[in-house]
């Protein structure tokens, strides 16, 4: 036997069998992708997104202030002092404690289970001071169930990084807004150019990598110049790096950086 042979013989010997468990686990995961996928999505909803919105909550409050001065548009609302109220990117329901009473509220989310939740959920009872009027599966970049100029508020906290096209969704913003109708905003953006986090930030998203699990999110989409450039008649905002505990510091420090503010139809 040939010292080629040997050697052969050895690396079998020695990794023969930690390369068949490795092969067998990359053919698991790969036939349980769309799975595990879904289960890292929930995790980071319930876990991480959950978090945030409690770190958040100070600021939501702030910004969620003006819509108790809102008048509707539609006469009928109007009368009964209510407001109509577009949210994409509903998530957990989050910013319904914020809604004034008896909201109607069109909600707009890829979850396909979103009413399940809502009305019949183990937390549905938080969300009972709302209206439900209409909930669309989908991300915001096509709104064209919702006539033009048919609510008085849009929000999106943390939603457009995960959307098709920023743009088309900022252009459906505007396009169902009343004239007069605000868009509310608290979105994360990246970090300063230059950086190792902002290098970071580019190499997940340009390799789908973080999209993938993460349903959807860019790191590296800076909505703030779309937003400017969507044809708003009014833009007020601010910047804040957000602060406190959380269970995943890792996708903490990816999206900490965050823009609010309104827009005004």
């Amino acid at each position: 036997m040939s010292s080629s042979d040997l050697w052969i013989r050895d690396v079998i010997t020695s990794y023969g069998l930690p390369a068949i468990i490795l092969i067998l686990i990359a053919i698991s995961i790969s036939q349980n992708w769309p799975w595990l996928r879904k289960c890292i999505y929930k995790c980071y909803l319930t876990g991480f997104e959950a978090e945030c919105a409690e770190l958040m909550a100070p600021y939501k409050k702030c910004l969620f202030e003006s819509l108790q001065h809102v008048v509707s548009s539609d006469r009928v609302l109007r009368a009964m002092g209510c407001i109509r109220l577009l949210e994409i990117g509903v998530k957990t329901g989050e910013n319904i404690q914020f809604y004034p009473d008896s909201t109607h509220l069109i909600a707009v989310d890829r979850n396909v289970k979103l009413a399940e939740y809502l009305i019949k959920g183990n937390r549905s009872w938080e969300f009972s001071h709302i209206i439900i009027e209409r909930l669309i599966t989908g991300d915001g970049s096509s709104l064209k169930e919702i006539p033009t100029g048919y609510v008085d508020i849009v929000v999106s906290t943390r939603s457009l990084c995960s959307v098709k096209s920023t743009r088309s969704t900022l252009q459906e913003i505007r396009r169902v807004l009343a004239p007069g109708g605000q868009y509310l905003f608290i979105e994360h953006t990246p970090e300063n150019e230059g950086t190792f986090i902002r290098w970071l930030q580019k190499m997940l998203s340009r390799t789908r990598l973080w999209p993938s699990l993460f349903g959807g999110c860019n790191l590296d989409v800076d909505p703030i110049a779309d937003i400017k450039n969507a044809g708003f008649y009014q833009i007020t905002w601010d910047t804040f790096t957000l602060d406190g505990f959380v269970s995943q510091y890792f996708h903490f420090i990816l999206s900490k950086q965050h823009v609010l503010g309104i827009a005004i139809r």
